[in-house]
Protein backbone atom coordinates (compact mmCIF):
# COMPACT_ATOMS: atom_id res chain seq x y z
CA UNK A 1 0.00 0.00 0.00
CA UNK A 2 1.93 3.07 -1.20
CA UNK A 3 2.11 5.87 1.35
CA UNK A 4 3.76 9.29 1.18
CA UNK A 5 4.30 11.73 4.05
CA UNK A 6 4.17 15.34 2.91
CA UNK A 7 6.09 17.56 5.30
CA UNK A 8 4.53 20.82 6.40
CA UNK A 9 4.94 23.61 3.79
CA UNK A 10 6.20 21.11 1.16
CA UNK A 11 4.70 19.03 -1.62
CA UNK A 12 4.74 15.52 -3.00
CA UNK A 13 2.90 13.06 -5.21
CA UNK A 14 1.64 9.50 -5.45
CA UNK A 15 0.55 7.25 -8.34
CA UNK A 16 -3.03 5.99 -8.18
CA UNK A 17 -4.33 3.34 -10.58
CA UNK A 18 -7.84 3.41 -12.04
CA UNK A 19 -10.23 1.94 -9.47
CA UNK A 20 -7.92 2.57 -6.52
CA UNK A 21 -8.62 4.94 -3.67
CA UNK A 22 -6.42 7.82 -2.55
CA UNK A 23 -6.68 9.05 1.03
CA UNK A 24 -5.59 12.57 1.98
CA UNK A 25 -5.02 12.74 5.74
CA UNK A 26 -4.37 15.75 7.97
CA UNK A 27 -1.73 14.37 10.33
CA UNK A 28 -1.86 17.09 13.00
CA UNK A 29 -4.92 19.07 11.87
CA UNK A 30 -5.63 22.70 10.99
CA UNK A 31 -3.78 22.24 7.69
CA UNK A 32 -4.99 23.01 4.18
CA UNK A 33 -4.17 20.59 1.37
CA UNK A 34 -3.88 21.95 -2.17
CA UNK A 35 -4.76 18.86 -4.22
CA UNK A 36 -3.82 18.53 -7.89
CA UNK A 37 -4.15 15.56 -10.25
CA UNK A 38 -2.86 14.59 -13.69
CA UNK A 39 -3.87 11.85 -16.11
CA UNK A 40 -0.89 9.48 -15.99
CA UNK A 41 -1.42 8.58 -19.64
CA UNK A 42 -1.73 12.18 -20.86
CA UNK A 43 -0.06 14.64 -18.51
CA UNK A 44 -1.77 17.57 -20.27
CA UNK A 45 -5.14 16.39 -18.95
CA UNK A 46 -5.50 17.73 -15.44
CA UNK A 47 -8.05 17.95 -12.67
CA UNK A 48 -9.99 21.18 -13.24
CA UNK A 49 -11.92 23.02 -10.52
CA UNK A 50 -13.45 25.31 -13.17
CA UNK A 51 -14.81 22.45 -15.28
CA UNK A 52 -16.05 20.68 -12.15
CA UNK A 53 -17.93 23.80 -11.05
CA UNK A 54 -19.44 24.00 -14.52
CA UNK A 55 -20.67 20.39 -14.39
CA UNK A 56 -21.85 20.44 -10.76
CA UNK A 57 -23.33 23.96 -10.98
CA UNK A 58 -22.21 24.71 -7.42
CA UNK A 59 -19.14 25.56 -5.36
CA UNK A 60 -19.53 22.93 -2.65
CA UNK A 61 -18.46 19.28 -2.62
CA UNK A 62 -20.73 16.36 -1.74
CA UNK A 63 -20.08 12.65 -1.34
CA UNK A 64 -20.69 10.98 -4.69
CA UNK A 65 -19.59 13.99 -6.74
CA UNK A 66 -17.31 13.35 -9.67
CA UNK A 67 -14.46 15.78 -10.26
CA UNK A 68 -13.73 16.63 -13.90
CA UNK A 69 -10.68 17.34 -16.04
CA UNK A 70 -9.93 20.18 -18.41
CA UNK A 71 -11.27 17.84 -21.12
CA UNK A 72 -14.57 17.50 -19.20
CA UNK A 73 -13.98 13.85 -18.35
CA UNK A 74 -14.60 12.44 -14.85
CA UNK A 75 -11.25 11.85 -13.15
CA UNK A 76 -12.05 11.25 -9.48
CA UNK A 77 -15.08 10.45 -7.35
CA UNK A 78 -15.57 11.85 -3.84
CA UNK A 79 -16.03 8.69 -1.76
CA UNK A 80 -15.69 9.65 1.91
CA UNK A 81 -15.07 12.63 4.17
CA UNK A 82 -14.48 12.44 7.93
CA UNK A 83 -14.22 16.24 8.31
CA UNK A 84 -16.99 18.78 8.80
CA UNK A 85 -17.11 19.22 5.02
CA UNK A 86 -15.17 22.48 4.84
CA UNK A 87 -13.37 22.53 1.48
CA UNK A 88 -12.83 24.97 -1.38
CA UNK A 89 -12.50 24.76 -5.13
CA UNK A 90 -12.68 28.41 -6.05
CA UNK A 91 -9.30 29.80 -5.01
CA UNK A 92 -5.98 29.38 -6.86
CA UNK A 93 -2.86 28.20 -5.06
CA UNK A 94 -0.66 30.63 -3.19
CA UNK A 95 2.38 31.57 -5.25
CA UNK A 96 5.48 33.77 -4.97
CA UNK A 97 3.59 36.76 -6.36
CA UNK A 98 0.96 36.44 -3.62
CA UNK A 99 3.59 36.59 -0.89
CA UNK A 100 5.29 39.58 -2.47
CA UNK A 101 2.11 41.56 -3.26
CA UNK A 102 0.40 40.90 0.07
CA UNK A 103 3.30 40.59 2.49
CA UNK A 104 6.38 42.03 0.74
CA UNK A 105 8.18 38.70 1.04
CA UNK A 106 10.52 37.08 -1.46
CA UNK A 107 11.39 33.37 -1.59
CA UNK A 108 8.55 32.22 0.67
CA UNK A 109 7.45 28.65 -0.01
CA UNK A 110 4.13 28.41 -1.87
CA UNK A 111 1.69 25.81 -3.14
CA UNK A 112 2.43 26.59 -6.78
CA UNK A 113 6.18 26.17 -6.33
CA UNK A 114 5.55 23.02 -4.25
CA UNK A 115 3.60 21.62 -7.21
CA UNK A 116 6.35 22.64 -9.62
CA UNK A 117 8.89 20.80 -7.45
CA UNK A 118 6.73 17.68 -7.16
CA UNK A 119 6.16 17.52 -10.94
CA UNK A 120 9.59 18.76 -12.06
CA UNK A 121 10.40 15.64 -14.09
CA UNK A 122 7.42 16.08 -16.41
CA UNK A 123 8.56 19.30 -18.13
CA UNK A 124 5.29 21.15 -17.51
CA UNK A 125 5.73 24.90 -18.05
CA UNK A 126 5.16 26.76 -14.78
CA UNK A 127 2.44 28.86 -16.44
CA UNK A 128 0.48 25.71 -17.36
CA UNK A 129 0.34 24.19 -13.89
CA UNK A 130 -3.32 23.66 -12.92
CA UNK A 131 -5.35 25.05 -10.04
CA UNK A 132 -6.15 22.90 -6.99
CA UNK A 133 -9.02 21.52 -5.03
CA UNK A 134 -8.31 22.97 -1.57
CA UNK A 135 -9.26 20.29 0.91
CA UNK A 136 -9.72 21.43 4.51
CA UNK A 137 -9.76 25.11 3.44
CA UNK A 138 -12.46 27.47 4.73
CA UNK A 139 -13.40 29.97 2.03
CA UNK A 140 -16.74 31.44 3.14
CA UNK A 141 -18.77 33.07 0.37
CA UNK A 142 -20.89 35.82 1.88
CA UNK A 143 -24.44 36.75 0.92
CA UNK A 144 -23.20 39.83 -0.95
CA UNK A 145 -20.88 37.68 -3.08
CA UNK A 146 -17.70 38.67 -1.29
CA UNK A 147 -15.22 36.01 -0.21
CA UNK A 148 -14.22 35.73 3.43
CA UNK A 149 -10.66 35.26 4.62
CA UNK A 150 -8.50 35.13 7.76
CA UNK A 151 -10.20 31.94 8.88
CA UNK A 152 -8.46 28.82 10.22
CA UNK A 153 -8.81 25.30 8.86
CA UNK A 154 -11.14 23.24 11.05
CA UNK A 155 -9.74 19.83 10.09
CA UNK A 156 -8.68 17.75 13.08
CA UNK A 157 -5.74 15.40 13.44
CA UNK A 158 -6.34 12.16 11.56
CA UNK A 159 -9.34 13.38 9.59
CA UNK A 160 -9.32 12.67 5.87
CA UNK A 161 -10.99 12.70 2.49
CA UNK A 162 -11.08 9.67 0.20
CA UNK A 163 -11.25 9.80 -3.60
CA UNK A 164 -11.66 7.01 -6.14
CA UNK A 165 -9.57 7.23 -9.30
CA UNK A 166 -11.66 6.94 -12.47
CA UNK A 167 -8.50 6.83 -14.60
CA UNK A 168 -4.79 6.36 -13.87
CA UNK A 169 -3.71 9.52 -12.08
CA UNK A 170 -0.77 11.21 -10.45
CA UNK A 171 -2.13 12.85 -7.30
CA UNK A 172 0.06 15.76 -6.21
CA UNK A 173 -0.47 17.78 -3.06
CA UNK A 174 0.95 20.76 -1.26
CA UNK A 175 0.83 21.21 2.48
CA UNK A 176 -0.04 24.91 2.24
CA UNK A 177 2.92 26.96 3.53
CA UNK A 178 0.78 29.91 4.66
CA UNK A 179 2.14 30.92 8.09
CA UNK A 180 1.41 34.66 8.06
CA UNK A 181 -2.38 34.58 8.35
CA UNK A 182 -4.34 32.08 10.49
CA UNK A 183 -5.28 29.64 7.68
CA UNK A 184 -3.00 26.86 9.00
CA UNK A 185 -2.94 28.21 12.56
CA UNK A 186 0.41 29.88 11.70
CA UNK A 187 2.24 26.53 11.65
CA UNK A 188 2.10 24.42 8.47
CA UNK A 189 2.03 20.74 9.33
CA UNK A 190 2.21 17.32 7.70
CA UNK A 191 -0.21 15.59 5.36
CA UNK A 192 -0.26 11.93 4.38
CA UNK A 193 -1.21 10.35 1.04
CA UNK A 194 -2.21 6.70 0.83
CA UNK A 195 -3.08 4.83 -2.37
CA UNK A 196 -4.93 1.54 -1.82
CA UNK A 197 -7.28 -0.88 -3.48
CA UNK A 198 -10.99 -0.21 -3.05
Amino acid sequence: MPEVLIKGAHGGKIDVKKGQLVEVIAVKGQQVCDFFAFNSDNIRETLSPAHTRSVLRRVTMKIGDQFYTNLRRPMLEFIADTTDGTHDFCMPPCDPERYFLSFGLRNHRSCRTNLAEAMHGFNIPYEYLPDPFNFFQPTPINADGSVGFNTTSTVKAGQKVVLKALMNVIAAVSSCPQDINPLNNYRPSDLKLIARDA
